[in-house]
């Protein structure tokens, strides 16, 4: 997979001082087993950005073409940034993993591995919490997933077409700026 260029405008550039020439690669899908994450969570992963998290193109034709829904994120940016995708086939389906986990005051959740938390400017102890972990259960047949419009850059021609078709909207990203129209106004032929 070649590099995303699609941050090379990106607003928060000291996220991506980690790459001075602004491509950031793709990180790999991964099974549940092949989870990084240091917490307890272990599900399955598609191939996303390294930087942001957004599914990569290909994969995000994939789901379009196999069914998937897709649905906008709200627009908080001013801009429609984000497309949402539900019902993807799951790759990972049947393997064992844990999707939750979390820490929760004790006295709402009684367990028995109680933590203290401190507050970090005055030391003062806080309420106790309990770390709650799901158990290993088969991943779901179908997953979810994001895909960041500025990845429209890292796309084929055929890529970006099918994606824009399905979200409604065609973009033009010109120096750091960004405009964009509904799919048919675009295409007025079709």
């Amino acid at each position: 997979m070649n590099p995303s260029i699609a941050h090379e405008y990106d607003m928060n550039h000291f996220g991506l001082s980690k790459y001075p020439d602004k491509k950031v690669p793709w990180d790999p899908a991964r099974t549940p087993q092949e989870d990084l994450n240091p917490g307890p969570s272990k599900c399955g992963r598609l191939a996303s950005c390294g930087y942001c998290g957004s599914m990569h193109p290909s994969d995000v034709v994939a789901a379009l073409r196999a069914g998937a829904t897709a649905h906008w994120a709200d627009f908080k940016y001013g801009w429609p940034h984000k497309l949402y995708l539900e019902n993807i086939p799951n790759p990972h389906a049947g393997m064992p993993e844990i999707r939750a986990s979390s820490s929760k005051k004790s006295e709402q959740y009684p367990h028995e591995h109680r933590e203290a938390r401190y507050n970090e400017r005055t030391g003062e102890r806080m309420a106790d919490y309990v770390s709650y972990h799901e158990e290993p259960k088969p991943a779901a047949a179908k997953t979810y997933g994001k895909f960041y419009t500025v990845h429209l850059k890292d796309c084929t021609e055929e890529e970006r077409d099918v994606i824009e078709k399905a979200m409604g909207a065609c973009f033009f990203f010109e120096e750091g700026s960004v405009r964009w129209k509904p799919y048919d106004q675009a295409h007025p032929n079709l």
